[in-house]
């Protein structure tokens, strides 16, 4: 029979909930959902801060229920962002977790919309709550649905029996230029966000997130810790992630604002912490950017599952 956990375990697995605790809140994200799925046009200022909300929070969950071992699938590669996440399916219990102690659930979190989680039958990950190994057996994809005699931290994944563990837990940002709205300038993008991996159960590919995306402008770059500093770097390597020198991830994007007008506007620019840049056409500008009004976004999110 397992022994409980020692006072000197539960303290660790506090300070851990702590750590998760923060990277969790990421799956509150239902009232920024809704506001998104009805507009991703920034039609006024006021809008932006609504519009870029679920990229942000979605990607502050990053990690989220990830074993260490596949925290390293996390990669930014040609302006494609791509991470594990267990938050990412946003079924009504996704975001939930537990301490698991000898099969029982104890200290329980909330799920995105604020209620008390429930564990019913379904698919969990199963953390080590000291190495944050997987303790679920890889001849069920490495989920569990028997959570009997196991010790340590719960995440609910899924109720579907043919998802995948970690392929149907990935999430990508990327840009397309299909399906634009009418309402954007000619020869910019739509951000679009990819659940799952091809070929794989849950696949779910091109959902547009915000639209009129200034063309090569959304990128993402990798805080690296460097002694006291954090250096931004254009990807980030397994090394980076398993000696947890990944701190943060820093998303520039820069989307129009509003019409066409009769005034022009000076070309936006990133910060050095963004590289700098974007490139733009000149002849584009000179014929079509310069006639509409561009906000640029720089914001650092905070990678807490990844420590």
């Amino acid at each position: 029979m397992k022994r409980g956990y020692s006072i000197v375990e539960i303290l660790i697995v506090i300070a851990i909930m702590g750590i998760l605790a923060a990277g969790i809140l990421s799956a509150y994200r239902f009232i920024a959902k809704e506001n998104v799925t009805k507009h991703i046009v920034a039609k006024q200022e006021a809008d932006v801060g609504v519009l870029i909300n679920q990229l942000l929070k979605d990607v502050e969950s990053a990690g989220f229920g990830v074993d260490v071992d596949n925290l390293t699938s996390t990669t930014i590669t040609s302006g494609i962002l791509k991470f594990p996440s267990l938050a990412s399916r946003e079924e009504i219990w996704s975001g939930c977790w537990a301490v698991l102690d000898n099969g029982s659930l104890t200290i329980k979190s909330k799920n995105f919309m604020g209620q008390d989680c429930e564990f019913p039958s379904a698919w969990y990950i199963i953390l080590d709550s000291i190495t944050k190994k997987n303790l679920c057996p890889s001849t069920l994809d490495y989920l569990c649905n028997d959570l009997t005699g196991m010790s340590g931290l719960g995440f609910y994944a899924t109720t579907n029996d043919d998802y995948k563990y970690p392929q149907s837990f990935m999430v990508s940002y990327s840009l397309t230029q299909t399906n634009l709205p009418k309402e954007c300038a000619q020869g910019t993008y739509n951000l679009i966000k990819t659940i799952g991996t091809s070929g794989y159960a849950g696949y779910q590919a091109n959902q547009p997130i915000i639209s009129c995306v200034l063309p090569n402008s959304f990128k993402v770059r990798a805080g690296i810790q460097s002694g006291g500093s954090i250096i931004y770097q254009d990807s980030v390597s397994s090394s980076d992630i398993q000696s947890h020198n990944l701190k943060l991830f820093r998303i520039c994007l820069i989307l129009q604002v509003g019409g066409k007008q009769d005034t022009v506007t000076t070309k936006p620019q990133f910060s050095t912490d963004c590289g700098g840049g974007p490139t733009i056409d000149s002849t584009w500008w000179n014929n079509i950017g310069r006639w509409y009004r561009w906000k640029v976004i720089e914001q650092d999110i905070q990678l807490r599952n990844y420590q």
